[in-house]
């Protein structure tokens, strides 16, 4: 309760293991949910009562990458896996399910160029990615079939970013490379900073 600071509720999640995800509230039919990622699972709570209202399974444990929304879908990476059938993968996943979703509400999931430190950004209609080695992706959110693919250079723990239709990622060496947001790769411009950059920038 932001009035006085006592605790409303607290839920549990069932089977997980450990993730670092920052959720995301976002509204399913006109109410609204809390969508929450950890290690193995994707899941939808009711913000008012806590009541777990779906699950859906992705393996991977130490999940850092949070969780993104677009097109009516929550876009999540899977962690690192420890014996996980298909090992990590980028997965889509519709809103609105009940119960255990996992059969019905996987919408597409790629195996490439997964994430695990960096989040993803989604830029109506498109979905972008980079990995800690620099590979830079370009997916259709809906689909995810990839539009382009290309290495940045540099390792990246920080996030790409969304700012009057730029698209900014920073890499850890403290270069950042600016392209603009569409369907072709158009690199804008690179401005080093020459420090050390393991945080997000911020707008």
């Amino acid at each position: 309760d932001t009035g006085t600071g006592k605790a409303r509720w607290q839920a549990k999640r069932g089977m997980s293991r450990i993730a670092h995800v920052t959720p995301q509230v976002t509204a399913v039919d006109g109410q609204d949910q809390l969508v929450s990622g950890a290690g193995d699972v994707v899941q939808g709570f009711d913000p008012k009562t806590g009541e777990r209202l779906w699950t859906v399974t992705s393996g991977g444990e130490g999940v850092v990458p949070s969780i993104v929304i677009g097109e009516g879908l929550a876009f999540t990476a899977s962690g690192f896996p420890t014996h996980v059938p298909g090992g990590t993968a980028i997965r889509a996943v519709r809103l609105g399910g009940k119960g255990d979703a996992t059969a019905t509400h996987i919408a597409w999931q790629d195996t490439q160029d997964v994430p695990m430190l960096p989040s993803m950004l989604y830029v109506k209609p498109y979905l972008y990615v980079i990995t800690e080695r620099g590979v830079a992706r370009c997916l259709k959110a809906a689909t995810g079939e990839t539009v382009w693919r290309e290495r940045l250079g540099g390792n990246y723990s920080p996030s790409p970013i969304w700012a009057d239709g730029r698209i900014y990622f920073l890499s850890e060496q403290g270069t950042t490379t600016v392209i603009e947001a569409g369907p072709a790769l158009k690199v804008l411009a690179k401005n080093v900073l020459g420090e050390k950059c393991c945080a997000s920038p911020a707008v």
